[in-house]
């Protein structure tokens, strides 16, 4: 499979497009988030120019907005051109009753967990529920699901069910294992490209749940290129100079968008190969056995209706 990580459009560095990354081969096409409605259009104009692809993955890695913002669009374009779909969340509402004894309060019960569940990851439902409306196959992105020739590689089970129950005691956005509750048990899939590497996707999963990274020849430093999230993955590494890293950097120049600026000075103070990143254009990889980088110029809650899914 190749690879291909979507940028800004038309020289709009300002807008917080989010995240959107692309494996594909002639016949199968993976999409990894998909954080505005722009990069459905991007996917729509691929899919187009790409036209023996009939077979679509979705994974969504987790409920941020500059994650899933185009995921509803790029749905309803799926299903306009007929295409067969498979979407790949975490389903949240299969571990309410782990939750729930993680939170271990007689004062809650079963029904208000999920109730709870369901408004703090409203994203997640809407998709699914979306997915589910078009009839697209829709599974649960747990460890060792696969996904066309990839499969789903984190978080654990545990760190999972950890995660959810933290969000759903809190009534405020908390950190867990230094990232936000909403970040830290992002989906994480792996998949192998043309050159032979394995490449790590995990949207801005907190690196305590990135496992086994010697494995990967590629690896996505998780939450846009974030100083601190990559040093850690380094200090994991046996030798982490021999690494292609890939950064999603597409936050945009707002006052909270973060983005990778200090790491790619770190990088370079450090004597590290640049790393891929989106904020530079459109990334591909492998192209012609090497990498390239393109630069672009220019309400209630009816809980029985989604207990079998969410």
């Amino acid at each position: 499979m190749k690879l291909k990580a979507l940028s800004h459009y038309d020289g709009d560095t300002d807008t917080r497009f989010g995240d959107c990354i692309l494996l594909y081969d002639a016949t199968t096409l993976i999409v990894y988030d998909c954080g505005h409605e722009r990069h459905a259009e991007e996917v729509e104009n691929f899919l187009k120019n790409n036209s023996l692809i009939s077979e679509v993955h979705v994974v969504i890695s987790h409920n941020d907005e500059d994650h899933i913002k185009g995921v509803i669009t790029l749905f309803d374009s799926l299903y306009d051109e007929g295409y067969d779909v498979t979407v790949y969340s975490s389903l949240y509402l299969k571990s309410a009753k782990k939750v729930l004894d993680i939170l271990d309060d007689d004062r809650r019960t079963l029904k208000g967990t999920k109730e709870r569940i369901l408004k703090t990851f409203v994203h997640i439902k809407e998709i699914v529920e979306k997915a589910q409306e078009y009839n697209f196959t829709v599974k649960d992105a747990a460890v060792n699901t696969k996904v066309a020739s990839g499969s789903i590689v984190g978080p654990t089970e545990d760190e999972f069910v950890n995660v959810v129950a933290q969000a759903v005691e809190d009534d405020k956005v908390t950190k867990y294992e230094g990232e936000t509750v909403m970040n830290a048990a992002s989906v994480q899939l792996k998949c192998k490209v043309d050159d032979g590497k394995s490449v790590l996707l995990c949207g801005d999963a907190t690196p305590a749940f990135l496992h086994n990274l010697n494995v990967y020849g590629v690896i996505q430093l998780p939450h846009h290129g974030k100083l601190d999230n990559a040093q850690e993955i380094f200090e994991k590494l046996t030798d982490s100079y021999s690494k292609t890293y890939l950064i999603s950097d597409n936050t945009g120049s707002g006052p909270t968008s973060g983005g990778s600026d200090k790491l790619v000075e770190y990088m370079k103070d450090e004597l590290y190969d640049p790393a891929l990143n989106t904020k530079d254009g459109v990334v591909n990889y492998p192209k012609n056995g090497g990498i390239h980088v393109s630069v672009k110029k220019t309400q209630g809650v009816k809980l029985g209706g989604v207990d079998t899914w969410f």
